[in-house]
């Protein structure tokens, strides 16, 4: 189990039904006595600043807690900071129990398994293989690379520069242009039944749903 302090909205309360489904065990405050005792901090981005002097006495700037932010709609811009962060993720206030359990994962792992999945989906965090089904996917790294990006970050919009930062880490000699080419090999290799998960977004870039 994660051992994870919340603080979040009365309007995000289906949110600790679907962290506890992702692993995820909440705790006593008053039971929270030293740093090693929270794995995750799972917080509202309107109480974010309450929740981070709450724990100011157990955080280190050197060392903060991996957060999981829940933002609404209209919050999304307020947060930009906050996404060049390694140790928060954003999450939407809409999100369903997959994309939960990825964020999860993303900031704290998954001891019991090492597996991201999405419908019938798996990708091996370990050994670096994806199945679909029963099939083993044929994917090369930099493929396998932006299909689990794809998976941990359901639902976001993301421009080709985006990507080629966040995926690829650095300004890619082949330009927006690389990630055109590697969508169109993912899609092919997931096949005709689940090509349509990563979705085009006229002018902007792409999402995975």
């Amino acid at each position: 189990m994660i051992d994870t302090y919340i603080n979040i909205d009365k309007e995000h309360k289906n949110f600790e039904d679907l962290l506890k489904s992702s692993g995820v065990k909440k705790l006593a405050v008053k039971n929270i006595q030293t740093p090693k005792q929270i794995h995750l901090v799972v917080t509202s981005f309107s109480k974010y600043g309450e929740t981070k002097k709450n724990l100011s006495d157990l955080e280190s700037s050197t060392k903060p807690f991996p957060t999981l932010i829940i933002v609404n709609e209209v919050d999304f811009e307020q947060t930009v900071d906050l996404i060049q962060n390694p140790q928060i993720e954003l999450i939407s206030s809409n999100s369903k129990l997959e994309e939960v359990g990825a964020r999860v994962h993303a900031l704290v792992g998954d001891s019991d398994s090492e597996i991201l999945e999405f419908k019938d989906l798996s990708i091996n965090l370990k050994t670096y293989e994806a199945k679909a089904g029963d099939v083993l996917l044929d994917l090369t790294f930099m493929e396998y690379e932006l299909l689990k990006f794809f998976v941990v970050n359901q639902e976001n919009v993301w421009s080709r520069e985006q990507l080629l930062e966040k995926v690829w880490g650095y300004d890619y000699f082949g330009g927006a242009r690389t990630v055109d080419v590697h969508v169109r090999r993912l899609r092919a290799k997931l096949g005709d039944q689940r090509n349509d998960w990563i979705k085009t977004v006229h002018s902007v870039g792409y999402k995975f749903n």
